[in-house]
């Protein structure tokens, strides 16, 4: 995948050439360590940012314009990468050479518009007293639905002293003092942030950089001296496992089962663990389904993630509360089968050319070569489609063996219904 980068003003500009579809992609990332500090902010400016801006100072004016320039759409999302905060915005639109008599040239209205979302913030208080009702609203629902409360209490008990717990979900108490005041600081503190800008489509890189020299051209960017951590190598000793049951009113019982394996996206079996966790819990065919779903008739539903960032991997399952025990022997046995090496070849064949389908179904998304830049960031390499495949196609029993024999149970929370 060609990749092309330069520094400008403050800011690192890419692009990465793509000629296979009508559309393309401008975005920015704005990188800051994760704090608990702020979270309510940035949620609420980010909203804030994607739906007004000093030039469409309401929803209905910015949408009028998005249509105007041929559906083009705005986004402004806030997310995290292992211990970083990112402020994400990704504008796509067509590319105007496939639009007969086109006047316009869209990819200099896109990038006039990431401008103008980032640069030109409309801090209105009666739209900030909106949002900010519309958040605590949205946290106040964290009771009532019962799988995002069960995951967010698991959280806080399988990491309770480590940084990754952080979540605006449990911010109630922030966010009812939060005042516009703070968000404006908010937004000072991000305009301190690391910031990469980038465009994906069939361009010229010089033309890419003239449009952004011009648009930007009397901002040159300040940022704080950030240490950014994009892997998260906090963790704990495991000296005993932690069991916890919490009873409410609530038909079906919530359960997530919580193991650390300390193998990260950077370390030598990461692609064993990668594909130990699609055997297990990534498909219909994966073995905790059919073992505990369909076999023994124990959950409802049960899938597993694995944090790559992290190298956490958590089970989560719906279940009858009286079959709690049963399920915890039989997820022991079926991780015990794993680490012994006790698993279907074809299990591992089928999941491989699921994993590899994927892949493939990635490239054809017109925001491909995203994840690049945030492996450039880091210092990574991103793999070509045909290194990924091959890595996939590549992995042995022996490597998914060594992943789950490093898998260590840390945190079992369920959440049980009594009704």
């Amino acid at each position: 995948m060609e990749i092309n980068k330069i520094e400008i003003n403050g800011y690192t500009l890419y692009h990465i050439p793509n000629k296979k579809f009508k559309t393309f992609t401008v975005g920015a990332y704005f990188f800051r360590p994760l704090e608990k500090k702020g979270l309510i902010e940035s949620s609420i400016l980010s909203n804030m940012l994607m739906k007004y801006n000093q030039k469409y100072p309401s929803e209905q004016k910015l949408s009028h314009h998005l249509e105007d320039l041929y559906g083009m759409s705005l986004y402004v999302g806030f997310s995290r990468i292992g211990l970083v905060n990112n402020m994400n915005f990704v504008i796509r639109s067509i590319d105007d050479k496939y639009i007969d008599n086109s006047k316009i040239n869209l990819l200099t209205e896109s990038i006039q518009l990431l401008h103008d979302t980032i640069m030109l913030p409309y801090f209105d208080s009666e739209y900030f007293n909106l949002e900010k009702s519309l958040l605590i609203e949205d946290i106040e629902r964290v009771y009532d639905n019962k799988t995002q409360y069960a995951t967010l209490k698991f959280i806080d008990l399988m990491y309770a002293n480590e940084t990754c717990k952080y979540s605006v979900a449990s911010s109630y108490n922030e966010a009812i003092q939060v005042t516009l005041d703070d968000i404006k600081n908010e937004y000072q503190d991000l305009m301190m942030a690391k910031k990469v800008f980038y465009v994906i489509g069939d361009f010229d890189f010089e033309y890419v950089k003239s449009i952004f020299n011009q648009t930007f051209l009397s901002i040159c960017f300040k940022n704080n001296d950030y240490k950014l951590q994009f892997l998260d190598y906090e963790t704990k000793q495991i000296e005993k496992i932690n069991e916890v049951i919490e009873k409410q009113e609530n038909k079906q019982s919530i359960v997530l089962v919580g193991y650390r394996s300390e193998i990260r996206e950077n370390d030598i079996l990461y692609n064993g663990m990668y594909l130990l966790n699609q055997m297990l819990g990534g498909f219909f065919h994966s073995t905790l389904f059919q073992e505990v779903r369909e076999k023994n008739s124990l959950a409802y539903s049960i899938n597993s993630d694995y944090n790559a960032k992290k190298g956490t991997f958590v089970i989560n399952a719906g279940i009858s509360a009286k079959q709690f025990n049963k399920f915890k022997t039989i997820i022991n046995k079926i991780i015990r089968d794993y680490q012994n090496g006790f698993f279907d070849d074809e299990t591992m064949n089928l999941t491989k050319k699921m994993l590899i389908n994927a892949q493939y179904k990635l490239a054809d998304q017109p925001s491909y070569g995203s994840n690049a830049i945030i492996k450039d960031i880091n210092d990574e390499k991103e793999k070509t489609l045909d290194e990924k495949v091959a890595s996939i196609s590549n992995i042995t029993k022996e490597e998914v063996i060594k992943a789950a024999q490093c898998l260590k149970l840390d945190t079992i929370y369920m959440l049980e219904g009594t009704l």
